[in-house]
């Protein structure tokens, strides 16, 4: 079970370290939806091709802020941002580690893309990889270092889960709610 570790001050107490324990809230585990791949490459779907480096998360944070803001979004921002930054270091770490070492001949190469499609009252942010497998939101334990970002995934969407993606890989999503 993961903590937060939180320090509890009292200003008349010069001993301040009285520590609390607080569980950390669990991340909602991810919803199935199959969407046929092609939905990820409709007209209304603003994408970019992503390098497999987890340096990577910082354009994807700057592209999401930018099409955000262009599309009088910008209070989403900082949600997103983090939500994206956590789905790409999640691609590029796992996503690739586990992906299909032979690509069928003919088939496309997959790559990782950042896409974002605005809907009525949501914005649907996604970053597709080339592995099958689902995400699991693992438990870090309370000094650990890693094991949260599905959990923060979970903690800032209205929703989120993966979708197959035809032949090979997945698109992971979160849903956020427009005010």
């Amino acid at each position: 079970m993961a903590h937060l570790r939180v320090a509890e001050w009292d200003p008349d107490d010069d001993d301040l370290d009285e520590v609390v324990l607080i569980p950390a809230l669990p991340a909602s585990p991810p919803q199935f939806l199959p969407l046929p791949s092609a939905w990820w490459e409709t007209p209304a779907v603003a994408s970019r091709a992503l390098t497999p480096t987890p340096e990577e998360a910082r354009t994807a944070r700057q592209f999401v802020r930018e099409l955000l803001t262009a599309w009088g979004l910008s209070y989403l921002c900082e949600d997103a941002e983090l939500i994206i930054a956590e789905l790409v270091g999640n691609a590029v770490r796992h996503g690739l580690r586990t992906a299909p070492q032979v690509i069928p001949s003919g088939s496309q190469v997959p790559t990782l893309r950042l896409c974002l499609l605005p809907r009525v009252g949501e914005v649907m942010l996604a970053v597709t990889d080339p592995s099958s497998e689902a995400p699991r939101p693992q438990a870090a334990s309370a000094d650990g270092e890693s094991g949260r970002g599905l959990q923060i995934v979970g903690a800032l969407s209205h929703i989120w889960g993966w979708s197959p993606l035809d032949g090979t890989g997945k698109a992971v999503w979160a849903v956020l709610k427009c005010a």
